[in-house]
């Protein structure tokens, strides 16, 4: 890896810190009046699918930093299928493969 610079992110899934480059970590959109991503409704205590969000909490929401180890997790449930994962579309990338992927020799991807 070049060019790496670090910070101190908590991640929006698990609340953990980590380490990661800025540019280049997974992120989730928030709605920070729910704590939820705006196509997460909660229905008795559990968080669901919405797969039409509310057009208000998706403007309102902000993207927020998710760690490795939430990414794979997520990703593995994906590759699993299922009802749990019907909604989970592609995989998502980890802070380093993008790092490496987008900051290869010459700064180019």
């Amino acid at each position: 890896m070049t060019g790496l610079e670090l910070a101190i992110l908590d991640c929006a899934n698990c609340g953990a810190r980590f380490m990661a480059c800025p540019q280049c970590v997974c992120t989730v959109r928030i709605d920070p009046q729910t704590g939820f991503p705006p196509d997460v409704r909660v229905i008795d205590g559990k968080a669901v699918h919405n797969p039409k969000p509310d057009p208000e909490a998706v403007q309102r929401s902000e993207k927020r930093p998710v760690c490795d180890d939430c990414v794979r997790k997520r990703n593995a449930i994906r590759q699993k299928g299922g009802k749990a994962a019907a909604h989970m579309e592609g995989p998502w990338e980890t802070w380093e493969e993008r790092h490496d992927r987008t900051h290869r020799e010459g700064g180019r991807a």
